[in-house]
């Protein structure tokens, strides 16, 4: 074996991992990279209430000193204590074509899994579901990624249904409409008046910025009960679910995340933000010193938008509630100069959601899987 694969020891080794990318997607014109100052905060063990209750391992693959692969492994207590499991999870894999190095990596991630008594290896996720980019894209419309989602050369489908015994364990589909094209019909036209008039009970309310931290508690307790039972969730504490949501406050229009109340009571919320990747791809990951006049510049550009997430308590399910909510997030969104979206990432089996957004007059347009591997 002409490489080695060695644990990521200190910040120069941190700076190596962050920094592949650079050589893995040199010349790719659709790939937008992360923001590493981000990325940096997300790996300070300090700063990042997730280490609190997961334990990870991060990897380098060299060989004559370049870095040509690398590799995360997490055991998140979370997520095993929820689903009374024991399965790790691999992710953050980037690798140049070589099968070699390819097996080397996954062979160091499952190794440390299952010393810490994992008995399945689940992925690729940036440690888990609750963080961004799962999943690997494997089929779908060329283009840049939208924000939080997954891009990959190829190539790495082979890499990781190539490796013995992994195996397709979920797709999760991203579906695009265009603004243009949504079906309305006069039944859903005018239930939403009338929500909008205040002559229901339900209500559909902007989230109020000025109360940020209170608003953010609230939507927590919506998303722990709404997704409780779906394949994927973990639940999230207070301190790690504001962690996240304090970076995507400056991205939010108050008119695109939603919260519903019934009598005033909170029972769900609708998250949409447009697609900064538009913006930062010109950025190459560094705002600072010159990067944010690019990014300002281009922000005021972006015409597309992704929704991450939709729910209601399901004692009010089917009663419209998540009707309203697109709806109103649809009407917001075109006047504020958006043209298409992307809804995703839904479960390729989440029926009730996926008939929903075809109705809409939506379309699959990209999959991305995720695998699980045995580990006996």
């Amino acid at each position: 074996m002409d490489f080695t694969v060695a644990p990521v020891s200190g910040k120069k080794d941190l700076e190596a991992f962050l920094h592949l990318p650079y050589s893995i997607y040199a010349g790719d014109p659709h790939y937008v990279y992360p923001l590493l100052a981000q990325l940096k905060e997300f790996f300070d063990r300090r700063k990042n209430p997730f280490y609190k209750h997961a334990e990870t391992g991060l990897w380098l693959a060299r060989r004559d000193g370049e870095t040509i692969g690398r590799i995360g492994a997490c055991v998140d207590r979370y997520h095993n204590a929820h689903w009374n499991e024991k399965t790790g999870f691999f992710g953050f894999y980037e690798c140049v074509d070589d099968r070699d190095v390819s097996r080397a990596l996954l062979d160091t991630a499952r190794g440390w899994l299952r010393k810490r008594g994992m008995t399945v290896m689940r992925g690729p996720l940036n440690f888990t579901t609750n963080h961004d980019n799962p999943g690997l894209l494997i089929d779908g419309e060329a283009g840049s990624p939208v924000i939080g989602m997954a891009y990959n050369p190829a190539y790495y489908r082979d890499h990781l249904e190539g490796y013995d015994g992994l195996s397709k364990c979920k797709d999760l589909w991203a579906w695009q409409v265009q603004a243009a094209e949504i079906k309305v019909s006069d039944r859903m036209a005018k239930a939403t008046k009338s929500v909008l008039k205040g002559e229901t009970d339900l209500k559909v309310r902007p989230i109020n910025k000025k109360d940020f931290r209170n608003e953010v508690e609230l939507i927590r307790g919506i998303y722990n009960a709404c997704w409780s039972k779906n394949w994927g969730f973990i639940p999230m504490d207070p301190e790690e679910f504001y962690f996240s949501a304090k970076e995507m406050k400056t991205m939010v229009n108050e008119n695109l995340l939603l919260i519903a109340e019934w009598q005033d009571e909170p029972i769900g919320f609708c998250m949409t933000i447009p697609d900064f990747n538009l913006a930062l791809k010109r950025v190459r990951g560094k705002l600072f010193p010159f990067g944010v006049f690019k990014f300002l510049l281009d922000r005021k550009k972006i015409t597309y938008a992704r929704t991450l997430l939709l729910g209601v308590l399901p004692e009010h399910r089917r009663k419209g509630v998540d009707l309203m909510m697109v709806l109103r997030t649809y009407k917001a969104a075109v006047k504020g100069g958006i043209t298409a979206g992307e809804c995703g990432w839904i479960l390729e089996d989440n029926a009730r959601m996926n008939n929903i957004l075809e109705k809409f007059g939506a379309k699959i347009y990209r999959t991305y899987r995720i695998y699980d591997l045995p580990l006996p």
